[in-house]
């Protein structure tokens, strides 16, 4: 299956070190996802220096409960995160400094199937939106 690609973009009025920390803290994502999902973050699995390496997360979608564990492909400290669900999507978090602040981008990589599904039932992009609104609000009140 070919790949879908999705960007999302935030300005975050803090500096990039901190916002980088918020970001790749998938505790902060579970947080800011909508409460209909009834997600919970599981184990967190932490590499030598401290980094998460892995998680789990378990949510509802469809009526149906639901568990995914993700893989922290990529840690590039202070510019990028890229995770891997062992649903298929690939998640990407990079942050970059912008005048006054700090940008946010979100990606997510899934199957053309899995983005039509999403798109008709799941509507993940409103959801990805909406979380990056809570991120900046949350970073920008710890400022």
């Amino acid at each position: 299956m070919v790949a879908s690609k999705h960007h999302h973009v935030i300005g975050v009025d803090a500096p990039p070190a901190k916002v980088f920390a918020y970001a790749a803290d998938p505790a902060h994502l579970i947080a800011a996802m909508p409460e209909n999902y009834h997600m919970h973050l599981g184990e967190v699995a932490r590499a030598g220096d401290g980094h998460v390496s892995s998680y789990t997360v378990e949510y509802r979608t469809m009526g149906l409960r639901r568990h995914a564990t993700f893989t922290r492909e990529e840690y590039v400290p202070g510019e990028r995160v890229v995770d891997h669900s062992s649903l298929g999507p690939v998640f990407t978090y990079a942050v970059k400094p912008e005048a006054g602040g700090t940008a946010l981008s979100f990606d997510w990589d899934a199957s053309r199937l899995m983005k039509a599904f999403d798109a008709v039932l799941g509507h993940g992009d409103r959801d990805v939106e909406d979380a990056l609104e809570t991120f900046k609000r949350e970073i920008e009140a710890m400022a």
